[in-house]
C-alpha cells in the first residue's frame, strides 16, 4: 500500500516588501535581485504572526475543506527552524488551536530546510504501516526566513507555512519512499547557533554542499529504482528543488544535466538545460519568487505553484523533487499526481492570497523587522479586519511567560 497525500494548503503571511523597494534603499540596482536571485518580492510577517500561527492556519484549511474531525487526525509533525520554545513543540501549540485530541502522535521536526521532507516520509511510512486502519495525519512546514540588515542575506528572506493531509488512500499524489535518494554529511554550510535571533550563512560553500547533495541523493535514487546513469530526465516528466532563491533551481538543474550528460559538448548542455528547464522546472517557481525563501516548506512551495500552474497537464505525472537541508541532509525522491485533481487545486488558493497581499514600503518594513515578537503592533479592535478565510488565529502576546492566542 503506497500512502501519500490528498490535500495541500497554504498560508501566505499578508505583507510583502518587493525587491525594487529594498534594493533603492540599500543602493543596489534591482537587476541584481531580478537577474541574480529571480525573485520579485518577499513575504514580511508582522509581530502578530509566527511559525505556531502560520502553520495552524494552513492546517485549519485542510480540516475544513476535507470535513476532517480532529479527533480523527493520529500524527501532527510540525517541521520548523523557527520554533518558539526551546521545549514545547510548535505542534503541541497547534494540536491546541486545532483542538486535535489526546490519541495523535504530536512531535516537531528540526534539520534546517530539510525537515519538511523528514516530517513528510516519517508520516508516510507510519501511515502506510497502518493496514487495518485508515489514520490521517498532517505535516505542517512552517518558517520565517530573517537576516541581518544589509547583508547578503537580506534578499532572500521570507515567511509562509504549508500543510500536506496525508492519508493511505491519497488523491493528490503517492510516492514510495523505498526508492529516495538520501545524503547527508556533518558540514558548516549554515547555522543559527543558540542566542541569535539570525543565522550565520557561508553562501558559496552553502552552494557547493547543495550541488553535491544533489548528486549524491541523485546517484542513490538510481540505484534504488533502477534508472541507469543518463536516463533520469526521460523518466520525470517534472522536477522540483530546494529553492532558498528562485535561481537555485536553475543552478540544480544545470548540474542536474550535466551529470546526466557526461562527455556531451558545452552547446549540447546548454540546448538541453534550456529545453528541460522550462518544460520541467519552470512551473514550480512563482510561489518562491513571491514569497521568498520558506526553508522547510521551499520544495512543497514549489509543488503547489506547479500544482496550480499546470493544473489537469500535470495528472499522471512523475514529479521528481529534491530537498536540502544545511549542516547537511538531502533526499531525492518521486511522487506520482493523481488524476480527477482539479477540485483540490481548485481549492490550494495560493494565487487568491498572493492577491490579497498589501505592500510595505522601505520604512514600514523596518518598523516591522525591528519590533520584536513582544512589542504586538496592534489592538484587538484590528483583528477583525485582519483575519479571513486564511488566516484564523494570531499571536497576542504573553502571560506569566507563556504565548497566547486568539
Amino acid at each position: 500500500m503506497l500512502a501519500g497525500v490528498s490535500d495541500i494548503a497554504i498560508h501566505i503571511p499578508k505583507y510583502y516588501l518587493p525587491h525594487e523597494e529594498l534594493a533603492t534603499a540599500r543602493g543596489i540596482p534591482k537587476e541584481k535581485f531580478h537577474t541574480g536571485l529571480g525573485n520579485r518580492n518577499m513575504a514580511i510577517i508582522p509581530s502578530w504572526e509566527d511559525a505556531v500561527t502560520m502553520g495552524a492556519n494552513a492546517a485549519q484549511q485542510l480540516i475544513e475543506r476535507n470535513n476532517i474531525n480532529p479527533d480523527e487526525i493520529r500524527q501532527l509533525v510540525v517541521s520548523t527552524e523557527s520554533g518558539v520554545d526551546h521545549s514545547k513543540p510548535v505542534a503541541s501549540f497547534v494540536q491546541g488551536l486545532l483542538n486535535i485530541g489526546t490519541r495523535c502522535r504530536v512531535y516537531e521536526i528540526k534539520h534546517a530546510c530539510y525537515g519538511g521532507t523528514a516530517g513528510l516520509i516519517d508520516s508516510i511510512e507510519w501511515i502506510s504501516r497502518h493496514n487495518n486502519a485508515e489514520p490521517k495525519g498532517i505535516v505542517i512546514m512552517t518558517d520565517i526566513a530573517k537576516y541581518g540588515f544589509g547583508t547578503l542575506g537580506e534578499p532572500t528572506q521570507g515567511a509562509g507555512a504549508l500543510a500536506l493531509l496525508v492519508e493511505a488512500n491519497p488523491r493528490l499524489f503517492s510516492l514510495d519512499t523505498m526508492l529516495n535518494g538520501i545524503y547527508s554529511k556533518d558540514v558548516h554550510d549554515f547555522w543559527r547557533p543558540t542566542g541569535h535571533r539570525v543565522p550565520i550563512v557561508d553562501g558559496k560553500y552553502s552552494i557547493d554542499c547543495y550541488l553535491t547533495a544533489l548528486e549524491g541523493a541523485v546517484s542513490h535514487f538510481r540505484e534504488n529504482s533502477g534508472i541507469k546513469e543518463g536516463e533520469l530526465l526521460d523518466n520525470l516528466d517534472y522536477l522540483i528543488y530546494h529553492m532558498p532563491f528562485t535561481n537555485m533551481a536553475r543552478k540544480a538543474h544545470k548540474h542536474l544535466v550535466e551529470i546526466e550528460n557526461k562527455g556531451a559538448l558545452p552547446e549540447r548542455i546548454e540546448e538541453i538545460f534550456e529545453e528541460t528547464f522550462e518544460r520541467m522546472v519552470a512551473p514550480s517557481l512563482r510561489g518562491v519568487q513571491e514569497v521568498g525563501n520558506i526553508y522547510t516548506g521551499s520544495v512543497y512551495m514549489g509543488l503547489a505553484s506547479l500544482l496550480e500552474s499546470e493544473r489537469e497537464k500535470a495528472e499522471g505525472k512523475k514529479v521528481g523533487l529534491f530537498s536540502y537541508g544545511s549542516g547537511c541532509g538531502a533526499e531525492f525522491f518521486q511522487c506520482e499526481i493523481k488524476s480527477g485533481i482539479g477540485s483540490i487545486v481548485d481549492s490550494i488558493g495560493m494565487n487568491e492570497q498572493l492577491e490579497d497581499r498589501k505592500k510595505l514600503t522601505f520604512e514600514q518594513y523596518v518598523q516591522f523587522y525591528s519590533k520584536s515578537d513582544q512589542e504586538i503592533l496592534y489592538h484587538p479592535e484590528e483583528l477583525k479586519g485582519f483575519k479571513n478565510k486564511f488566516t484564523r488565529f494570531v499571536f497576542t502576546g504573553f502571560q506569566g511567560h507563556k504565548r497566547q492566542y486568539a
